[in-house]
């Protein structure tokens, strides 16, 4: 397999190296790229014995198909791009912090609108305070709280009326310092009464303990006890009016909410419709206890409430004029006037690592994606580890320039746009993007730093929408440059557009009139120096990386160049040879679509290699001895095959471009040199010998290279034509196709059958209008001897020549034969309006001309005119 030959970047950087060290790179290349091939054919073979499959029919591992340098490369973009977005590249013009003194006045180089931080957090904090604790509501908080009450009143109930058991007659006496069931008679002696109700208060208490979780003190169920039914049906009635009542109301969970409310129930006016103070002490003691929150605390709402509060706060934006002070000599530095330094670039916004770690992790992912995106959809690009290189070079340099855009913002001009001279370094970079590389990626380059602008250039809207928009004019501008009239076309539509911009911006923006008028010019101004740099970036980067442009094929073109100037004056039949097939191939080109100014500029330069020996090729030599007749024909098939060959070395000595290289090595491809093998074969033919009078090729591989092979054998043979007519050349023309068609000269290229059906017809359009016949004019002096010639009569000027020549033929009357002296020829008119003339006219030519009036035949045969 062929070794492809590398990139002239890394040939240039391989040439910096000492002859030692570069020998000895490229051996241990050489040799680890030979050994791994063979590794892995052996293991190939080895897995399938008697394969004669090649290395590519064994699939990769993963790490075999991760290009390391690319990893590499996008690694440094995004560690070089975050490292940009994140420090500061020049110290602040302003050094004020919080609380100095300013010794001068600082006056607002520009209008600009920027966030009262300080204020803004005032009016958000006094919005937080607003917000109340969010709470959620307790389900079934009242009914069991007024379940627990009612359990209290049935227990006491089930056991007002319940008999005392015989054993709890000779009970002892209760002990000391517990509470009395009543009033005993005499210490030490308990009535059957106190009896009875100690067991009922005993079994109430245990029934009060097991089916509601309320405390109730003894005290309290001794005096419902004490009462009758119809007691403590009101004392019920009158615990459950005010539980119902007082949580209706709404009890929260935190601060001492629940206590109060329990205080309150004990001064509570309806317990005074209790009669009996102990039944009211009950009920309170109840009510109080079966008392619970009804709204829980819930702190995940109330932070979400407050955060929504502090979101509905509008940012307070003020404005500083241009011209007006931000602040005053001895005046105390706040916050306000700190915003306002920043947001006029006088001093740049603090950056924590916080903030650091998440612009380098988004820059991170930015770049992944848009790797991603060249991979799926630019493969050939993603390939190319050297224009990805170049793709980076352009990204960091834009925003580098946006870095120094910020910078230029702060300064005391009067054209406080000067700042969007920085920004146009992002619409240089597309412009160049588009032209180098493609302008799909171009595309979306822009689109990412132009968010990268807004967020470079204090979070100003106006320079993302201006950034963008110049930059999609610019790449639609420059994308189809062909010649110095598009360049002066893209020059005038980007500054107008830019221009357009800054007032449209500058509008939404609420600008005073003087600044749209400012702003309008800057766009103007920035619109020049975009260009500017565009062109010196391409002018500088496609010699680095081997890029053709057309702005080098502009140059390459012109005739004046000292290339062709000494082309044109060592081999001038060569040289008019290469215009005819450089016009050929352009019309070509164009008709098909394919890049004209590539195949116009290779054709001129397609045969430099006959300047080394311009002698032995038939266009050079003037009718001169043939040099061929004396050498055999193996030697002038060497000599012919060796001008392109030549022509390379001497394209790569004066800086081709690689695209036109290519095409100059392939426009003969493999073809036969006819003539010369015909004449070693004596016409029978040798297949043996037809390898030495083949070109050495490599066939066309692009549709340029296949055009100028075309147009290059069409020119050249279209010399032997005799009597050349359209029809006879349109049947030259496709001769000449279907030969290198047939030959295989044209497999490894793009072109169509209908696009070969196109390149001939144009080819014998240009051909039949190049090789028409032309009459030979007559001598001016007059001859020695001979009959006298025809005086013809002057004619008047006339607008177009049918009126000339109608006023000719009416010179005689109709039929009126007319004897020239000498009896050499007639003149006869006729009525109906035809004119012939036969005989000679002038130097002895015979000559026929027929006229018919109202255009309807016009006919003129000779041998001159």
């Amino acid at each position: 397999m062929k070794r492809p030959a590398p990139h002239p970047l890394l040939q240039a950087l391989t040439s910096l190296l000492p002859p030692a060290l570069r020998r000895r790179l490229l051996h241990k290349r050489r040799s680890s790229l030979s050994s791994t091939a063979a590794a892995r054919l052996k293991r190939l073979r080895r897995a399938r014995p008697g394969s004669t499959a090649s290395l590519d029919d064994e699939p990769l591992p993963f790490w075999a198909t991760v290009s390391f340098p690319r990893v590499g490369l996008a690694a440094g973009t995004a560690a070089l791009l975050s490292l940009l977005l994140c420090i500061h590249l020049w110290p602040n013009r302003v050094s004020l912090r919080r609380g100095d003194v300013a010794e001068q006045d600082i006056v607002a180089p520009r209008t600009v609108r920027y966030e009262d931080t300080d204020a803004t957090a005032r009016m958000r904090t006094d919005a937080v305070a607003q917000v109340g604790k969010q709470y959620d509501v307790v389900p079934e908080a009242l009914t069991g709280a007024v379940g627990a009450a009612g359990a209290v009143f049935d227990a006491v109930e089930r056991w007002a009326d319940a008999p005392v058991p015989p054993e709890e007659a000779d009970a002892p006496a209760p002990a000391a310092g517990s509470t009395p069931a009543a009033k005993p008679a005499r210490v030490g002696v308990v009535t059957e009464a106190e009896r009875a109700l100690r067991h009922r208060a005993d079994g109430a208490e245990r029934d009060i303990r097991r089916s509601a979780d309320v405390s109730v003190p003894r005290a309290a169920v001794v005096a419902l006890l004490r009462q009758g039914r119809q007691g403590r049906a009101e004392a019920k009635a009158a615990t459950l009016g005010l539980i119902e009542r007082y949580m209706s109301r709404g009890i929260t969970d935190d601060g001492d909410d629940l206590a109060l409310s329990k205080r309150a129930i004990g001064s509570d006016p309806d317990l005074a419709k209790l009669s009996a103070p102990d039944v009211r002490d009950a009920a309170s003691a109840i009510a109080a206890g079966a008392l619970i929150p009804t709204r829980r605390y819930d702190p995940r709402e109330t932070a979400r409430e407050q955060q929504a509060r502090q979101a509905q706060v509008a940012p307070v934006i003020r404005t500083a004029i241009a011209g007006q002070p931000i602040v005053r000599a001895g005046q105390r530095v706040t916050q306000q006037h700190l915003d306002a330094f920043t947001a006029l670039g006088l001093q740049s916004a603090r950056l924590d690592a916080g903030t650091a770690a998440t612009v380098t992790a988004l820059v991170c992912c930015v770049v992944a994606l848009a790797a991603v995106y060249l991979r799926l959809f630019h493969r050939r690009l993603y390939d190319d580890t050297p224009r990805m290189l170049l793709l980076s070079i352009l990204l960091v340099l834009a925003v580098t320039g946006l870095k120094v855009g910020q910078l230029l913002l702060g300064l005391p001009l009067s054209g406080v746009h000067f700042g969007y001279l920085g920004m146009m370094c992002v619409a240089s970079a597309g412009m160049a993007i588009a032209l180098l590389l493609r302008p799909s990626v171009a595309l979306l380059a822009v689109s990412l730093l132009a968010v990268a602008s807004g967020l470079i250039l204090n979070n100003e809207l106006r320079f993302t929408l201006i950034t963008l928009g110049s930059s999609l004019v610019g790449i639609v501008s420059v994308a189809t440059l062909r010649n110095r009239g598009d360049f002066l076309r893209a020059t005038l539509v980007l500054c107008g557009a830019n221009a357009a911009l800054n007032v449209l911006v500058g509008l939404l923006e609420g600008d005073p009139s003087r600044e749209l008028l400012s702003g309008a010019v800057w766009g103007a101004v920035s619109g020049v120096f975009a260009l500017a740099l565009f062109y010196t970036g391409v002018a500088v980067f496609e010699r680095w990386f081997g890029i053709t442009t057309h702005l080098r094929l502009l140059e390459l073109s012109d005739p004046a160049t000292p290339v062709l100037q000494e082309f044109r004056m060592r081999v001038p039949g060569t040289y008019a040879h290469s215009l005819m097939v450089g016009n050929l191939a352009h019309a070509a080109a164009e008709a098909i679509g394919a890049d004209a100014l590539l195949v116009r500029v290779a054709a001129y330069y397609h045969d430099l290699g006959k300047m080394n020996r311009p002698d032995f090729f038939i266009e050079n030599q003037s009718g001169c001895e043939n040099v061929h007749d004396r050498i055999s024909p193996s030697l002038s098939a060497l000599v012919l095959a060796s001008h392109v060959k030549e022509g390379i070395e001497m394209g790569q000595a004066v800086g081709l471009p690689p695209r036109v290289l290519e095409v100059i090595q392939q426009h003969h491809g493999t073809q036969l040199m006819k003539f010369f093998y015909h004449r070693a074969t004596g016409g029978s033919g040798n297949p043996s010998l037809e390898p030495q009078f083949r070109y050495a090729g490599p066939k066309p591989q692009t549709r340029e290279a296949g055009i100028l092979m075309l147009a290059d054998g069409v020119e050249a043979a279209s010399r032997t034509l005799e009597k050349p007519t359209p029809q006879r050349i349109a049947d030259f023309v496709k001769r000449m196709v279907d030969d290198k068609l047939q030959d295989g000269q044209l497999d490894e290229c793009d072109l169509t059958l209908r696009d070969l059906r196109t390149i001939q017809d144009v080819f014998s359009r240009t051909l039949s209008g190049t090789l028409h016949a032309r009459i030979s004019y007559p001598d001016d002096k007059k001859p020695a001897d001979g009959p006298p010639t025809l005086t013809a009569p002057a004619l008047p000027l006339a607008t177009f020549p049918e009126e000339a020549l109608s006023g000719a033929l009416r010179v005689t009357p109709p039929d009126v034969p007319v004897v020239e002296p000498g009896g050499a020829g007639t003149h006869t008119g006729s009525g109906n309006g035809t004119h012939r003339t036969n005989g000679p006219i002038a130097g002895g030519e015979s000559a026929s001309l027929a006229f018919t009036r109202g255009g309807r035949r016009n006919k003129a045969s000779g041998g001159g005119g």
